[in-house]
């Protein structure tokens, strides 16, 4: 009678755990933790994830920052950029295109940067153009 009533006791235990953790991740207790595949983004996780300042370190000057701000209008600017200035922003099947004008000695063009998002949260940004993988965090509003 006691081996049958301490199996009992360690099998609620175990489904009071995964509860737990099932219950966590549904409610975003641990947000930071929690990625959305860029791929599986539904229109509403664009609103939630995807619009805002992301900024990442200037590479050779990691005082400094760089970036872009995407906004609901599908506009977007660039972060301490002068000769890349980002006009437009879409998102399609998992990617985030960027149409910038790029500015230079007496010529200037425009044209799309189109990045795959590998994943995102509230706080970081994981993109990826060809081999090259970006690491975005969220600037918080002054």
């Amino acid at each position: 009678m006691r081996k049958i009533l301490i199996r009992v006791i360690i099998f609620i235990f175990f489904i009071a755990v995964i509860i737990g953790l099932v219950g966590m991740y549904k409610f975003n207790v641990l947000q930071d933790d929690i990625y959305i595949e860029g791929a599986s983004l539904t229109i509403e996780d664009q609103n939630t994830y995807l619009l805002g300042s992301w900024i990442e370190p200037i590479p050779g000057n990691e005082k400094e920052f760089q970036g872009f701000t995407l906004n609901s209008d599908g506009t977007a600017q660039s972060i301490n950029m002068a000769t890349l200035q980002y006009q437009k922003w879409q998102f399609k099947d998992g990617k985030l295109i960027l149409t910038a004008k790029s500015t230079g000695n007496k010529t200037s063009s425009v044209g799309e940067e189109v990045y795959t998002v590998i994943s995102v949260n509230e706080n970081y940004l994981f993109l990826k153009n060809r081999e090259i993988q970006f690491i975005y965090k969220k600037r918080q509003p002054l």
